[in-house]
């Protein structure tokens, strides 16, 4: 059973509160379901270095939202929303090992939750918005694919509360927009806290920020009809930060953001 509940109530003209409880049940990906036992290896040097338990089992949780939007003015919408997820059989996925290759296992226990504000503005041909949200997701308790995880860890995430390796403290996206004599002009920026690292996802990375920039305009050829042509500028000021450094819960390699890039897109509809 997975009752989903949902309603909203216009406290005035412009302040609109909503609220809602779902129930999902998520059972693990086919391909991920791993039925075979690994016990023979026991005593030899193919050893685990914990006991194995490759059943994947299906996630149940308790998903609690509430929040408000607001129009402020005319042209600007503000919003506030707070979550939290109760969750029993928390999948996870990781890559462990020298093959670079997702393997799924299961917490325990897990709770996510959350803050998050939004705010979207347009008058004319200016357009802008901005997004922040203040997060934990959290679990305790590794249940299945033990095997992949060494003593030490399986017993400090038994007794602890660890984060997952995709948490990160805050988290904000921003852009604007401004069509310009018939182009489209835009910038987005990214920022996060950092994402988790070290022994059982303990520390974290630091922060980072992007700037991306892009220009588009529709041209009408006499042989070729319309089409539309972009410029895109990734990471405008070519800043180098690392997303993962190989350590954490799963992390097997580490990984970077892209540095300065430009990308041209021609679209033509027919």
């Amino acid at each position: 059973m997975s009752p989903r509940l949902g309603l909203t109530y216009d406290l005035t003209n412009v302040t609109r509160l909503h609220a809602g409880y779902a129930r999902y049940f998520t059972p693990p990906a086919t391909e991920k379901i791993d039925t075979t036992s690994v016990a023979r290896f026991a005593g030899t040097t193919n050893a685990l270095p914990s006991d194995a338990n490759t059943a994947v089992r299906s996630e149940r949780s308790d998903y609690f939202d509430i929040g408000m939007s607001h129009q402020a003015t005319r042209n600007l919408t503000l919003g506030l929303d707070a979550y939290y997820r109760k969750v029993r059989h928390l999948q996870d996925e990781g890559q462990f090992g020298n093959a670079l290759i997702f393997s799924s296992f299961n917490y325990d226990q897990g709770k996510i939750y959350g803050l998050e504000g939004t705010a979207n503005y347009r008058q004319g041909s200016f357009a802008a918005y901005a997004n922040l949200g203040v997060s934990r997701a959290l679990a305790k308790g590794v249940e299945t694919g033990q095997f992949h995880f060494g003593a030490d860890e399986l017993a400090f995430i038994a007794s602890n509360w660890v984060h997952l390796d995709h948490d990160q403290t805050v988290a904000g996206s921003f852009g604007t927009s401004y069509t310009w004599h018939g182009t489209l002009l835009s910038a987005d920026a990214l920022f996060g806290s950092g994402l988790r690292n070290g022994f059982a996802n303990t520390n974290h990375l630091g922060a980072y920020f992007q700037v991306n920039v892009g220009a588009g305009h529709s041209f009408d050829a006499p042989v070729i009809g319309k089409f539309k042509v972009r410029l895109t500028v990734i990471n405008l000021f070519d800043r180098s930060y690392q997303l993962r450094d190989g350590t954490g819960i799963g992390v097997g390699a580490p990984q970077y953001a892209p540095r300065r890039s430009f990308y041209v897109a021609l679209s033509k509809p027919f």
